[in-house]
């Protein structure tokens, strides 16, 4: 099975594997790097093969650079509020994205590596508003409507919420090999109408997950912004971001900086 256009199979070919070792962009090697994909049962050895090599990468320079420059854009307190967390395990998130090897996780498109989508954190934070914080008013200046309300009383809220960036640390690497194990492959391919059965061989199916802390970025009125902040820290320790929740991951430990 073919996975990319004639176009670029040739760099994948050639000189990807040299690209690997230098400067990655991670995410182009999730959705292009591999060139093809056999049929059968060799095709969960190569895409676990692949996320292994992902994981062992490390961190580009430019995305430190980078990252640099958005910590020192962020970092006026009267206009954001800028902290960051670790997370106590691992993060799915992008799991569903479209990809070439059935799994993934959500990169930057311009820097290949892990972030959070900035309307993922507002959903999270506007949730935790919904119960922790028993004002109308203030969530709606700080979210805008909740989904429901007449349009006619349409208003955006005071606040943004951007993308989370990961923490590069000191070698450290982002990116991690999971194996989540299907029991019951035909019951969840019928959609239940076959039955699930002890007999049933489990077969692995590889995955990506991401490890290390993110730094998150509130943008508005400062006594807004510590509110939400608050909600916010609650919301990713007590419940989680991302897939897979149910089972432990996507919550963060406390301590932030």
């Amino acid at each position: 099975m073919t996975l990319c256009r004639s176009a670029i199979r040739p760099l994948l070919d050639h000189g990807f594997s040299a690209l690997r070792r230098t400067q990655p962009h991670c995410g182009l090697l999730l959705v292009k790097g591999l060139a093809s994909l056999p049929e059968g049962d060799k095709a969960g050895e190569i895409k676990a093969g692949h996320i292994r090599a992902i994981a062992e990468l490390g961190v580009p320079d430019f995305y430190r650079l980078a990252f640099e420059r958005w910590q020192r854009t962020t970092a006026d307190a009267q206009r954001f509020a800028a902290f960051r967390l670790p997370l106590a395990g691992r993060l799915y998130i992008g799991v569903v994205r479209d990809n070439a090897l059935e799994t993934g996780v959500t990169v930057s498109h311009t820097y290949g590596m892990p972030l959070i989508p900035g309307s993922a954190v507002k959903g999270l934070c506007r949730a935790s508003a919904g119960r922790w914080l028993d004002n109308p008013e203030a969530r709606r200046w700080l979210f805008g409507n909740d989904p429901g309300e007449e349009e006619t009383t349409a208003e955006m809220g005071g606040l943004i919420f951007h993308d989370a960036w990961w923490v590069p640390g000191r070698g450290e690497k982002p990116f991690v090999a999971e194996v989540v194990t299907v029991h019951h492959t035909a019951y969840y391919g019928s959609g239940g109408r076959d039955p699930a059965s002890d007999f049933d061989s489990p077969i692995p199916a590889p995955q990506i997950a991401v490890r290390g802390s993110f730094h998150f970025v509130i943008e508005g009125q400062p006594l807004w912004t510590r509110l939400a902040r608050r909600l916010l820290e609650e919301g990713l320790q007590q419940h989680g971001i991302g897939g897979k929740r149910s089972s432990g991951y996507g919550r963060f430990a406390g301590g932030s900086e």
